[in-house]
């Protein structure tokens, strides 16, 4: 029997080690994938119970595998407003907030296989009206090129915390550095110019309810829109649009004042329904934004309207996923409006008015904002020091901002292969 035993103990030895890698099996690199593939978005910027925060805000978020995102922002918990929706990017710029208001957000992952992964709600309370950072200020970063021998070209823009656009500052005003260190502005060449060194081409939406119920108000609306065109600057085309069963066009984009007035008389009566996403969405189509050094277009839209979208052709995140990343105002007239939907879309203002008669004031309001903001692009070029195939980082900022938050500088990136001297 002991001889039997030690002839078998090799044997139990083998069937003993099987065992215990298959006892010690790791999961299937399919398990594994799916695990790290679909996680759930975290790490937000600005972090969870932020304070302070100010009216243009860029939120930011991780998530590993996701081919898409929806993003939720309301001023109640859970958050009920999708403004956001497919988008491809893990930022979004957020504007028109309110003062000393907390805000909850959350990220919807989407994958490739079509399930979702829904993640936790944050929040954020926007500065106080009398916060000290009021007079701060923001910055986005739209192109970084290169140039042979050595120059380095950057468009950017600075903006108030309120959104609007700055065009006050000179050269003297900003801090330059490349890889951390300050870049002599004589030795470098360095210029910063303003917008108006720049072919730039600002094309404007306007989009006028004509619905059955403004029957009373055409003529005053017709008067207000005439205000607006008499007030466009050289380089702004209008293209003009009424809306309440489709968007119907009335003028293409134009600078010509005259003609832009005789299409106002085409502005008529329309149908017992409004469309209005259809409107935001025929709208954000008409035009493209594009930022080079070269050549600046930029589009930006205008809706009035008097209700809410009757007709359901299209849905709220159809509109909000067709303005992603344009620039949208809102007026909404009485007390059939849906303020936190007008909010949503009007990503760059909402107005609300009582009276028709108001409307004048708020078209003069948007268009001084127009201005302002188009007037608010910078160009920095310079020739840099740096040799070889190597990549660089460089650095904006405004000299003594107030405001150290979220994008209180820009920063970008170049290589410097076959720079040189000459």
């Amino acid at each position: 029997m002991l001889r039997l035993i030690k002839k078998n103990i090799p044997i139990i030895f083998i069937l003993m080690l099987v065992q215990c890698t298959f006892e010690s099996t790791p999961p299937t690199e399919t398990e594994s994938e799916t695990q790290v593939n679909k996680s759930i978005p975290g790490n937000p910027k600005p972090v969870d119970k932020s304070v302070d925060q100010p009216l243009v805000i860029t939120l930011q978020w991780e998530s590993t595998g996701a081919i898409k995102y929806d993003v939720y922002l309301d001023k109640v918990n859970p958050p009920r407003i999708l403004i956001a929706n497919d988008i491809s990017t893990k930022t979004l710029v957020v504007t028109n907030l309110d003062y000393n208001t907390t805000y909850y957000w959350k990220v919807i992952a989407k994958f490739d296989d079509g399930t979702k992964v829904e993640g936790p709600i944050w929040s954020f309370t926007t500065l106080k009206q009398s916060y000290p950072t009021l007079n701060g200020y923001a910055m986005n970063l739209y192109k970084v090129e290169t140039q042979l021998p050595s120059y380095v070209h950057v468009m950017f823009q600075v903006v108030d915390l309120n959104g609007k656009g700055v065009s006050t500052l000179t050269q003297n005003d900003f801090e330059v550095l490349e890889d951390g260190e300050p870049i002599s502005q004589t030795e470098s060449q360095l210029e910063i110019r303003k917008r108006e060194a720049v072919p730039y081409k600002l094309k404007t939406v306007l989009m006028l309810d004509n619905s059955t119920s403004l029957q009373n108000n055409l003529d005053d609306i017709r008067n207000a829109a005439r205000s607006f065109i008499d007030k466009i600057v050289p380089q702004q085309e209008v293209t003009i649009y009424q809306f309440s069963d489709h968007p119907e066009v009335l003028s293409e984009f134009t600078d010509n004042k005259d003609s832009l007035m005789n299409a106002l008389q085409r502005y008529q009566l329309g149908y017992a329904t409004t469309n209005l996403y259809g409107a935001i969405i025929k709208g954000a189509s008409l035009w493209n934004d594009k930022f080079s050094i070269d050549e600046i277009i930029q589009g930006m839209m205008i809706i009035f309207t008097d209700g809410r979208d009757t007709q359901g052709s299209n849905t709220l995140a159809e509109a909000l996923n067709a303005i992603h990343n344009k620039i949208v105002f809102t007026i909404g007239l009485g007390n059939e409006i849906q303020p936190e939907i007008l909010r949503a879309i009007g990503n760059a203002g909402f107005y609300t008015i009582t009276n028709i008669n108001e409307l004048e004031n708020q078209f003069t309001k948007i268009q001084e904002s127009i201005i302002s903001y188009a007037n608010s692009f910078y160009v920095l070029t310079y020739k840099s020091p740096k040799r070889g195939n190597n990549n660089h980082i460089l650095t904006i900022r405004i000299k003594n901002n107030p405001y150290t938050g979220e994008r209180s500088e820009i920063t970008g990136s170049f290589n410097s292969n076959n720079f040189s001297s000459f």
